[in-house]
């Protein structure tokens, strides 16, 4: 594959920088700011508390439902000779641990389409299309250019795959799940429920709605909005549309136990730059969409997917190392 200078755009050239009223960095940016790659943040070493989060429903949102308690380990099936088949429930039985994240840097946006169409045209990589009848909605590419009008907003209908093979063109990586998450919600000290603080706002994200068909238009965007449209929803990092917009895949797999983790060591209780590497059977993607509500259960935008699919609702950004 071919990479240069010229090809290797900004994810988001023109967005601001400022953090949106009463969003404050946990700590400055570490080293000169020529320093961070363009369209990139430069997100600092801190400590995360890794797994499912076990969130209540917004108040008033009219919903009585409420996240589960945290469940015990995963139920086994009966295998042969009476002993407990491994079963899979989506890595809800992983048990909350600390990790702690080295410095690294991240996409201030989502992926766009402009952007994703630069890497096919490079590539000759296969279209986002899906050959179903929804995706021929304004959904599938018919050539290496995006719908019209949309070249702005986040590329979609990709797999984990696709997303990997464009992150390794742009000569940078998927997020692991605590990076990702550590960009998006700060430190386990800051214990943010939402990107922007500790409670629900509808417009500071691009959201759906619980009933049917799920689009909403109340905050402006029936469908997916370009990046950056919503400034006041920004992270304390600097990430636009952490949640909302595109569901983001990271580099890691879904897993159910600790034991499944890589990691560097354990240094002050905290597991050291956790991974799950692949392949596997489902992927952690975080954040939410356009078409999800986060107003049941916040925590549900904690989720996972198969990293085959291609969905009209899933995206990702990419992240790089310092010093890389």
């Amino acid at each position: 594959m071919r990479l240069s200078l010229g090809l290797i755009a900004t994810l988001c050239g023109g967005c601001a920088t400022e953090q949106p009223a009463g969003v404050v960095a946990e700590r400055p940016v570490l080293g000169p700011a020529s320093t961070v790659p363009s369209g990139m943040v430069l997100v600092a070493s801190n400590t995360v508390m890794l797994g499912p989060r076990h969130l209540p429903a917004v108040k008033g949102s009219g919903s009585a439902k409420h996240a589960a308690p945290p469940p015990g380990p995963p139920p086994g099936l009966s295998g042969p000779g009476g002993g407990k088949a491994w079963s899979s429930i989506g890595g809800k039985g992983f048990a909350p641990t600390p990790v702690s994240v080295s410095a690294f840097y991240m996409d201030r946006t989502e992926v766009t389409r402009d952007h994703y169409a630069r890497f096919l045209a490079d590539t000759g990589y296969r279209l986002p299309h899906v050959a179903e009848a929804w995706a021929e909605d304004g959904w599938s590419w018919t050539d290496a250019s995006p719908p019209t009008g949309t070249g702005q907003h986040p590329v979609v209908l990709v797999s984990w795959y696709d997303a990997a093979a464009f992150c390794q063109w742009a000569g940078k990586r998927l997020p692991t799940e605590a990076e990702w998450q550590l960009a998006a919600l700060g430190s386990m000290r800051q214990a943010r429920v939402f990107p922007w603080g500790q409670s629900y706002a509808g417009t500071r994200l691009n959201h759906g709605r619980m009933a049917a068909p799920n689009f909403d238009a109340s905050d402006g965007f029936e469908r997916a909005a370009p990046v950056g449209s919503f400034p006041s929803g920004r992270s304390s990092s600097g990430l636009d549309d952490a949640f909302g917009n595109a569901w983001e895949f990271t580099a890691d797999l879904r897993v159910e136990a600790l034991e499944q983790l890589v990691h560097d060591g354990e240094k002050d209780g905290a597991l050291q730059n956790v991974r799950a590497p692949g392949p596997g059977l489902r992927v952690a993607v975080r954040g939410g969409s356009f078409y999800f509500d986060l107003r049941p259960n916040p925590g549900a935008e904690w989720g996972a997917f198969t990293p085959e699919i291609r969905r009209k609702s899933a995206g990702f950004r990419c992240s790089k190392k310092t010093g890389g």
